[in-house]
């Protein structure tokens, strides 16, 4: 008589394949839509974590899977090592983004200089939904100086202009779309746009007052009277003449130059506004940046990956001319 064995069927493994796959699918379609912006950053951040807990659990339905058929040899192999492979592929952002959310410090504001942190000549939208309850970041740039000890400013010897140039060229490079710029010209501008003309004329009354003080002052010259002067005498008279006005110290104005874009990360397209600060000083030029993310109160590292990554691209753009 033949004796046929009947091998068992593991679930574990079967479901294993199924939760991994899934959490594949859903977190890739839920990247690209994010990515594109066509998914709002609070419905991808839960889409993230579930993908991430659906592969935590198909990840252990497969451990599952594998013990049956090393044990009673429960069909189920194949599944459970395709289950594994899909709950890995999504395991590894999800754990990458842990363990810089543990060690980085919660920052969503990353600047080179922390004192005079450069601004925005928009302001930008930044939003907590529901991820308050985790904590809204430090304002006060703690920790960032150790955590990222590559995000500091740049000298460089050159003129304003050319690093200027540079900056727009390195900036379309890396994917910064510059939104908005206040440039010298602006502000020159803008100071001739306030004419002399348009203060308010001393009255009759602050006239005739100051002409007053002058007359009571031992010092000074009999003042003849107003009535026996023509009208133009008489108004060139209460005029102070150009000596005797106090000299106005010259005052140089360094040219500061600030610029305001955006930019996407490149793996899941979170976005950041950026503003890029350039002062000249003396024969140099130094440039600062800073980074803030739209969304969430931890960036997890990306804002200071933007900024050390261009500053980088713009040493290299400025190769000869660096200082520091």
């Amino acid at each position: 008589m033949k004796i046929r064995y009947e091998r068992p069927v593991s679930h574990a493994a079967t479901w294993a394949w199924r939760f991994g796959l899934f959490a594949l699918t859903l977190l890739v379609v839920a990247a690209v839509m994010h990515r594109f912006g066509l998914l709002k950053s609070d419905i991808f951040a839960t889409v993230f974590v579930l993908s991430g807990a659906l592969a935590a659990l198909a990840f252990l339905l497969a451990i599952v899977g594998l013990i049956r058929l090393w044990m009673v040899g429960a069909k189920g192999g194949r599944a459970s090592a395709k289950g594994m492979f899909y709950s890995v592929l999504v395991l590894i952002p999800v754990s990458i983004a842990g363990y810089r959310g543990y060690t980085l410090p919660q920052l969503h504001d990353v600047s080179t200089d922390t004192v005079d942190v450069p601004g925005f000549l928009e302001p930008v939208d930044h939003r907590w939904v529901w991820l308050p309850l985790i904590g809204r970041g430090d304002p006060n740039y703690a920790g960032q100086a150790e955590a990222y000890p590559q995000v500091t400013g740049r000298r460089y010897e050159g003129a304003v202009d050319r690093v200027l140039e540079a900056v727009y060229l390195v900036a379309e490079n890396n994917g910064i779309r510059i939104t908005d710029a206040k440039l010298p010209e602006e502000t020159a501008t803008n100071g001739e746009a306030e004419a002399p003309g348009d203060e308010a004329s001393p009255s009759e009354a602050e006239i005739a007052s100051e002409a007053t003080e002058v007359a009571e002052e031992p010092d000074e010259t009999i003042v003849p009277d107003p009535s026996e002067l023509s009208d133009e005498e008489s108004a060139l008279g209460s005029l102070p003449l150009e000596d005797e006005g106090p000299i106005e110290p010259v005052v140089i104005v360094p040219v500061q130059i600030l610029l305001q874009g955006e930019t996407r990360t490149l793996l899941f397209g979170f976005e950041s506004d950026i503003s890029i600060r350039l002062s000249e000083e003396a024969e140099t030029t130094f440039v600062d940046m800073r980074s803030v993310s739209r969304f969430g109160p931890h960036d997890f590292g990306a804002n200071a990956g933007i900024i050390a990554t261009f500053l980088a691209a713009l040493d290299a753009e400025l190769l000869g001319i660096s200082v520091r």
